[in-house]
């Protein structure tokens, strides 16, 4: 069974907190889309599924309106990832400093420092307040901040290293307790037997999203175990921090796509995710509802806390062509291995749909899709968690959005002359 979803020509206001939003549902801002006629077959069987079509040319009234900056370099001269250096194609990724981030019912801004290993304390104005932790094994210390999260008036953090959740009080900004996370163990279904769980995301203090995959990633060209060449699968269930698999599996989707390319006696390939392939896409909302998707279609399923599916999403789209010299000038210029890479290696011959998939504190979804628009902007689709399409905006894809929150969007953005990073704060406004 699923609905279709056309978007709606007439106002509707939303309330989140003491912040009213006021959103005009219309219609295309200029990109071509599928055909309704066009939707694939693999969506054949899918239950619940909603197919959101926009029917007019009109352009949305959302605005962005930039209110706060995080640039204290004091506390900011650390979230920058030079990969100029690195003789590894895309170097260690993106956004190898970025922890994570949250924000509490008086507008603190928490932001996960992973190099610096610590949480950064910064007030709604963006002024740096304090940091929380540092790097070390005892109590409030870190080796890997993974991921952050609120809940309860209590901020927790996972450190992947010493598998261990550490928790604040958001009141004292005191250390509460440090709770042990097993979820190194081997799981205790047989599914499972041989799987290793690679990637974590936090749900609450006691339950985690876990991955698990059967085989690592193995380079070593002409031996029995490389596996480059190969599509990987990742499995999601939910595990408590005891390490005891909850659910049946979630949801199944493929690992980030490699490439690689023989040049001048080197076996290059992108060790970690790049935006113009395709990689697995989750959020977890505030109440605990899973989005997933992998980015390379616009099909999203939705989850409760507990597991269970409840709907998916489809938007139909055309896919951006994916042109090898645009992205040499866009990610490769002044990086050898990288501009090797993509000289030499088989390309898709699209972008994928998805860039992103976000969940806001009102159970709302903004999905920024790659569409064959102007370079450099990405479509932003915001959604009921029915289906129910909101509006639509264009958004510069060097905006990374990393939380929707009490009327404000927290982006992180990129500057694409330098590389350096910082945290941006929009008000969402009509």
């Amino acid at each position: 069974m699923f609905v279709i979803f056309l978007d709606s020509c007439f106002r509707r206001t939303f309330r989140t907190g003491s912040f009213i939003i006021s959103l005009l549902f219309i219609g295309s801002i200029g990109c071509t889309h599928q055909n309704e006629s066009e939707t694939p077959g693999y969506l054949n069987g899918i239950q619940n599924l909603v197919v959101i079509i926009k029917n007019t040319d009109d352009h949305s009234s959302i605005e962005l309106e930039r209110v706060a900056i995080l640039d204290d370099p004091d506390a900011t001269n650390s979230w920058y990832n030079d990969m100029s250096g690195t003789d590894f194609p895309f170097g260690g990724g993106f956004d190898y400093w970025f922890g994570g981030l949250d924000i509490d019912d008086f507008g603190r801004i928490y932001i996960g420092n992973r190099p610096e290993k610590t949480i950064q304390v910064f007030d709604s104005t963006g002024f740096y307040q304090t940091n929380l932790g540092r790097q070390g094994n005892g109590p409030g210390e870190f080796n890997e901040i993974l991921d952050i999260k609120i809940r309860s008036n209590k901020l927790y953090v996972f450190d992947y290293l010493q598998f261990r959740t550490t928790v604040f009080s958001l009141d004292s900004l005191k250390l509460v307790e440090v709770q042990n996370a097993y979820l190194n163990r081997f799981p205790d279904i047989d599914e499972l037997t041989g799987w290793h769980a690679n990637q974590f995301k936090l749900i609450d203090g006691e339950t985690f999203l876990v991955a698990f995959m059967e085989e690592f990633r193995n380079a070593n060209v002409g031996t029995p175990r490389y596996n480059l060449d190969k599509e990987r699968s990742v499995r999601y269930y939910l595990v408590n921090r005891e390490g005891n698999v909850l659910s049946e599996m979630l949801f199944e989707l493929m690992d980030h796509k490699v490439i690689t390319a023989d040049v001048g006696g080197r076996h290059l390939y992108n060790l970690m995710p790049v935006p113009f392939l395709n990689e697995p896409l989750i959020s977890v909302s505030d109440e605990g509802n899973i989005f997933a998707a992998n980015s390379e279609t616009s099909l999203i399923k939705m989850y409760d806390s507990t597991g269970d599916y409840v709907r998916a999403f489809y938007i139909p789209l055309d896919k951006k062509s994916l042109i090898r010299d645009e992205l040499i000038k866009m990610y490769a210029e002044e990086h050898i291995q990288s501009r090797n890479l993509l000289l030499h290696a088989e390309l898709p011959k699209t972008w994928p749909a998805l860039g992103d998939v976000i969940t806001d504190d009102e159970n709302r979804l903004w999905i920024s899709t790659i569409q064959n628009c102007e370079n450099s902007m990405y479509e932003w689709w915001v959604l009921q968690d029915t289906g129910e399409l909101i509006t639509t905006f264009k958004w510069p894809e060097n905006r990374s959005i990393e939380k929707i929150k009490n009327g404000y969007v927290y982006a992180r953005e990129t500057s694409k002359s330098t590389g350096f990073q910082t945290i941006v704060t929009y008000r969402i406004i009509v």
